[in-house]
């Protein structure tokens, strides 16, 4: 299997959060499983960020963006009471698609960036009464269009 290793990419969006303890497992880090509560909070704030909350996709469109795929590497522990940044980035978006980049870091004592998890998710984009594969609504696609070219230089 090859290593995954971290990437620092741009565009993203970025969300700071402090560790709670009831993350923390026995061993005092967070517990692998819950590191995904992090990235569940940043990219909703993503999405606020980008005038479309995610809300509105569950309400207004009666859908989801479920994970469909998703690769993830450990490189730190965090631990109770640490600030994080969550970064979110779009690296991909399809018809009924859309692949997130999402990397937590946290600040060394030396003020370097620590890059602790880093994911990649494939969401599709679900709908409807029997959940089936839909295509994701325009607004959406626009928002996460302008977003991107906003970023770029």
């Amino acid at each position: 299997m090859e290593k995954m290793k971290a990437r620092f990419f741009k565009p993203c969006h970025r969300t700071v959060l402090r560790v709670p303890l009831y993350e923390i497992d026995i061993g005092g880090g967070v517990y692998h499983g819950n590191y995904f509560h992090f990235f569940e909070i940043a990219r909703d704030d993503f999405f606020r960020h980008l005038g479309f909350p995610y809300k509105r996709l569950m309400d207004e469109y009666r859908m989801h963006l479920t994970v469909a795929q998703l690769t993830c590497a450990y490189f730190a522990p965090l631990n109770y009471d640490d600030v994080v940044t969550v970064a979110t980035g779009i690296e991909e978006i399809r018809s009924r698609s859309i692949v997130v980049i999402q990397r937590i870091d946290k600040e060394g004592a030396d003020g370097a960036v620590i890059p602790c998890v880093q994911a990649i998710f494939a969401l599709v984009c679900i709908g409807g009464e029997e959940r089936k594969v839909s295509t994701i609504p325009e607004p959406l696609r626009q928002a996460l269009t302008s977003w991107l070219q906003s970023c770029s230089p």
